[in-house]
């Protein structure tokens, strides 16, 4: 008895049609897909590569902005040392002719050093700024306004060089939101007055917001201090740090990336928005000059929108690629005779994965034949690229995990690195020259007093924060005077100091000193009411030491540091020992090397630890 078949639901055109372009589906959705895969990702980069051009570009152009600005009283201050007197007649005529042929600056003044202008009076100091009803002038020399206190005077004023100011709100003059560069007139080795020119937060946030990226996305400049200068909120700007909005909501990769930033580099990151809370992407850039950094933030559906665009693209052409190949093969379909179930049979089983299918007994010499010969080619062909496809992404895949293992590798060991070694390998990436020389160096150790008794005092969170607070807050003098940070502990730092001219890195580390106790006075008063005063004891001593790296070799394995050593270091070390009650302390090489630049006294010869002659010790006493 005959098994009766069930009839097939299709008949053979439609079948035949219907397995060709199920292969030829699956075939062009692979590449397709491989294609999309790459084009979106080399997109991704494009985009993530203009925005972080367009945060360079825009951070450049502020600073050509504020170069601008700063060169107006700098070039007067040039005209004034020159001459070496301040005619106080001439000074608001010079002042009103700067500020109106300069729209960037909001307000000039020149602030006299006290009987410096005028024997019979002790302060002069007018201020010329604009206003809704134009041009106004105002006297900083009143007595409700101190100017000689105020930072825009007293830093420049201290250190003889120009400086910008952190941002403020000025009471005594323009009464504004404003930042201020000052120039310091020299003559003779001093300083008979400062120069200044202002900008107003307000145009500069005004700018900020014409430059945003997009609708949707914002820009955003903060200080070197992480202080917001103009940004989305209002209610942000000199009220708040991007350290205490990580504070605030509980965020350490906001504190991490402030870290960054302030640091003067560029980077391109993904990270919630602190505005909208969205995902997006945030490009920043150095504004050279004043040392602030601009950043810009885009939705990430913006910086994907190119890869969304490919997207359609790519199903509107590949449905049409579709549609044609169904005409084409329905046409094809319509010539035919006699039935395929070999071909179908063979089709069915290249659309369900079988690569290796080839199509046999077909007699060649006709059209079937001809098509049976291609059939093959084509199956033979799409098993070839199938395994150069595999063998290409498992290629792909193992190099990019070597390229992210070793690039995380290089993130982490970056941060136990000295910048002095990073120098020496960027010199020479193949074979740094690490061996020990010796070289004229200044060295500092810095202490904080009573740390074992704030350790048992305060809890382990805490001291923690208070370490990086302070820590963190030395960074920019440290970098700023070239130091390099060698060694640390729980309660110190070692930094060394290197010039060609040995003058020159004695001076830096005093002046880093003097620096630093600022700035502890600072985050002392920043905490105060939350946590006990800290003092931080320094000492520096200057001369030849042999400075590279050690290696200590073991059974486990092999270390290396980076480091000075030698007399001059463990005499810096004792020196720093000595020192109490927040003093400066400096020995006499150091003492020599500064004479002139700094005021110090002498607390006679002192017996140090394992150093056999005794050595004259100097405290810095005006900073």
């Amino acid at each position: 008895m005959k098994t009766k078949l069930r009839p097939h639901f299709l008949k053979l055109r439609p079948r035949f049609t219907l397995v060709v372009l199920t292969g030829v589906a699956l075939v062009s959705a692979a590449l397709g897909g491989i294609s999309y895969v790459e084009s979106s990702q080399a997109l991704l980069d494009a985009s993530q590569k203009h925005l972080l051009a367009l945060a360079q570009s825009q951070a450049g152009s502020l600073a050509l902005r504020l170069e601008k600005v700063a060169t107006v009283p700098w070039t007067l201050r040039t005209v004034l040392s020159r001459e070496g007197e301040v005619n106080q007649a001439d000074i608001l005529g010079v002042l009103r002719k700067n500020l109106a042929q300069n729209k960037n600056i909001y307000g000039m003044a020149m602030a006299c050093a006290p009987y410096s202008c005028n024997p019979q009076k002790k302060l002069f100091a007018p201020y010329i700024y604009r206003s809704p009803q134009g041009i106004k002038i105002a006297r900083l020399d009143s007595k409700t306004y101190d100017y000689p206190l105020q930072n825009w005077y007293l830093i420049p004023s201290r250190v003889a060089l120009p400086s910008w100011s952190e941002p403020y709100y000025d009471e005594g003059g323009g009464h504004a939101l404003m930042t201020t560069y000052s120039a310091p007139v020299v003559v003779k080795g001093k300083v008979k007055a400062i120069i200044t020119a202002d900008i107003d937060l307000k145009v500069l946030a005004r700018m900020v917001r014409r430059i945003s990226p997009g609708q949707e996305g914002h820009a955003f400049i903060i200080s070197k201090r992480g202080t917001f200068l103009a940004g989305p909120k209002e209610d942000w700007v000199l009220r708040q740090t991007i350290f205490s909005l990580a504070e605030k909501w509980n965020r350490p990769e906001l504190r991490n990336l402030g870290r960054r930033m302030i640091r003067g580099v560029s980077g391109i990151l993904r990270f919630k928005d602190m505005v909208a809370g969205r995902s997006s992407w945030l490009a920043f850039a150095p504004i050279k000059g004043p040392g602030w950094t601009f950043a810009v933030v885009a939705p990430e559906k913006q910086v994907l929108r190119p890869v969304v665009d490919l997207t359609q693209h790519l199903v509107f052409w590949a449905a049409i690629g579709l549609g044609a190949m169904v005409v084409v093969i329905l046409l094809m379909v319509l010539s035919l005779t006699s039935p395929m179930q070999k071909l179908a049979a063979g089709a069915r089983r290249l659309a369900n994965g079988d690569y290796n299918t080839r199509v046999h007994n077909v007699r060649p010499g006709d059209e079937m034949g001809e098509l049976a010969e291609t059939f093959n080619s084509m199956a033979k062909d799409i098993t070839e690229y199938v395994h150069q496809l595999e063998e290409t992404n498992q290629n792909l895949a193992a190099s990019l995990k070597r390229v992210e293992l070793l690039e995380n590798i290089e993130t982490h060991m970056s941060k136990f690195v000295p910048e002095s070694v990073k120098r020496l390998i960027e010199t020479a990436p193949e074979n740094p020259d690490l061996e020990k020389r010796e070289q004229d160096v200044s060295v500092l150790f810095l202490d904080i007093a009573g740390y074992t008794r704030m350790s048992e005092n305060v809890a382990s969170e805490d001291m923690n924060f208070l370490i990086e607070r302070y820590f963190s807050s030395f960074l920019d003098d440290i970098y700023k005077n070239k130091g390099d940070i060698n060694e640390t502990a729980g309660d110190g730092l070692m930094i060394i100091f290197q010039d060609a001219d040995p003058q020159m890195h004695a001076a830096h580390a005093v002046k880093t000193a003097v620096a630093i106790q600022q700035t502890v006075q600072r985050v002392n008063r920043d905490l105060a009411g939350r946590f006990q005063p800290v003092v931080v004891n320094i000492g520096i001593n200057s001369g030849s030491a042999m400075v590279g790296s050690s290696r200590f070799e073991g059974v486990a394995g092999t270390r290396w540091t980076f480091t000075a050593s030698g007399p001059v270091t463990n005499v810096a070390a004792r020196i720093g020992a000595q020192a109490t009650e927040g003093a400066i302390l400096i020995g006499p090489e150091t003492a020599k090397r500064v004479t002139g630049k700094f005021k110090f006294t002498s607390r006679g010869k002192k017996h140090l630890k394992n150093v056999k002659e005794p050595v004259e010790i100097f405290e810095v006493t005006e900073q």
